[in-house]
């Protein structure tokens, strides 16, 4: 199984769970999964993380010239990044949620999932109810059936460890 993660992985992994400082074990783990070609990213993801000043943009940008990051370039991404916008444009969704969402990575990642037949991993929440505004990642997974899960249930499924030493 491939795992796609959303830059929210990554983001909350540095500010709240996995800090670079106290456990670097988890970004050994990212790094052994990308090097099995177990887990990955997309362009998208790399190019809003490499613009902070940060540890995690410092550890992003060495990534830069690996496959951790596979590009959006091949038709069958194109095509189906095509079907997101006219699904979210014709959609409940709220204007300027519409517009925030097709700006970011979030339909890029979605659509290299669809067609890796891939997981994406993310820490979003499916968004419940009638009045539904916000564009939520697992939304739109369902919408075109891909699977999704969070990290937590990734690093189960890999059977990652984080011990200390």
């Amino acid at each position: 199984m491939i795992y796609l993660l959303d830059a929210n992985v990554f983001i909350q992994a540095k500010n709240l769970h996995y800090g670079m400082d106290f456990c670097p074990a988890f970004w050994e783990f990212i790094d052994q999964e990308t090097s099995k070609t177990t887990a990955g990213s997309i362009s998208f993801v790399y190019d809003e993380l490499v613009h902070g000043d940060d540890t995690l943009a410092d550890w992003i940008q060495e990534k830069k010239d690996t496959a951790n990051f596979l590009s959006c370039d091949d038709e069958e991404t194109q095509l189906k990044y095509i079907e997101i916008v006219n699904y979210v444009n014709s959609s409940r969704f709220g204007q300027a949620h519409i517009e925030r969402f097709l700006a970011g990575a979030d339909p890029w990642l979605i659509a290299k999932a669809s067609v890796m037949e891939a997981t994406l991993v993310t820490h979003e929440v499916k968004a419940v109810g009638s009045n539904i505004r916000k564009v939520k990642i697992p939304n739109i997974c369902e919408a075109f059936g891909v699977a999704y899960i969070n990290p937590f249930d990734m690093i189960r499924d890999l059977n990652g460890e984080f011990q200390l030493k």
